[in-house]
């Protein structure tokens, strides 16, 4: 079956590249993409939703056809250099079929997870309440809000259910990029005596699940099934065994050795 690579054509060198270039060599039968006027309604690949990649995967769904979306890596991130990430591995980009975020389809083994050499921590207690909206981009896809008319939501829906002091921490943007390497404050600092982290389906469900702090997301999460997705469930947040969502989540993002040998390919199509 053919798949379109739909490379970044305003930035030859960028993230999205790297991985089109990796998926060429370890994707059966697919081929770059250079985004003329139509849009093939084949098997495609996307990265974020840079350029035209909206309307297209858009298309895609209204046709009712596969696409797969590769972006940022839940755990063990790009930051300019590999050993920002382990000096001894490299860094992952993380991927989801017909939707922007991993979807549970079936349960994975612990090995993936356990390279990341992490060990998350037991659900704590804490004071207040972190709300940490999603991207505008991302944001609109799920919600058809902008990020301030989403924290507007949240923040009522809140108070409706809880006096605990709140806080809003917005996604990090400076330096030509954004995420953790743009942070003026880190994540798990601005965390501490967190309660609770709500989010939309921000990667920040992730650190907070990993620090011990109980989430309340979007349905349409990663991180719905470890989470709350309910306001009114605010003091009594969802607190489960999370060993299965970590290893199922390792399993859903891939260094780029591993997407060109092909061995991406042979663990989603298993």
């Amino acid at each position: 079956m053919t798949a379109h690579l739909y490379y970044n054509t305003q930035n030859v060198e960028s993230k999205c590249n790297w991985v089109m270039r990796c998926l060429l060599k370890g994707w059966p039968n697919s081929f770059p993409y250079y985004r003329k006027e139509d849009i093939p309604l084949d098997t495609s690949h996307f990265w974020g939703f840079i350029e035209n990649n909206e309307e297209a995967i858009n298309t895609l769904k209204k046709n009712k056809k596969d696409w797969y979306f590769w972006d940022m890596p839940y755990y063990g991130r790009w930051n300019g250099l590999k050993e920002a990430v382990n000096p001894d591995q490299d860094f992952y980009w993380r991927v989801s079929k017909n939707s922007v975020h991993y979807k549970h389809v079936k349960d994975y083994p612990s090995d993936r997870f356990s390279k990341w050499q992490v060990e998350p921590k037991q659900y704590s207690t804490g004071s207040k309440i972190l709300i940490c909206p999603s991207s505008e981009t991302m944001t609109r896809w799920i919600t058809g809000m902008d990020v301030k008319m989403w924290v507007q939501m949240i923040t009522l829906g809140l108070r409706k259910n809880t006096d605990r002091p709140i806080e809003v921490r917005y996604k990090p943007r400076g330096k030509g990029t954004s995420g953790p390497a743009a942070a003026l404050i880190p994540f798990a600092e601005q965390a501490q005596d967190a309660h609770c982290v709500v989010t939309c389906i921000s990667l920040c469900a992730l650190e907070a699940q990993l620090l011990g702090i109980p989430t309340i997301c979007h349905p349409d999460s990663f991180a719905n099934n470890i989470s709350s997705t309910r306001l009114d469930e605010i003091e009594n947040p969802k607190r489960i065994d999370t060993q299965q969502w970590f290893n199922n989540l390792a399993y859903s993002q891939f260094t780029q050795d591993e997407i060109a040998s092909g061995l991406a390919y042979e663990i989603l199509h298993a």
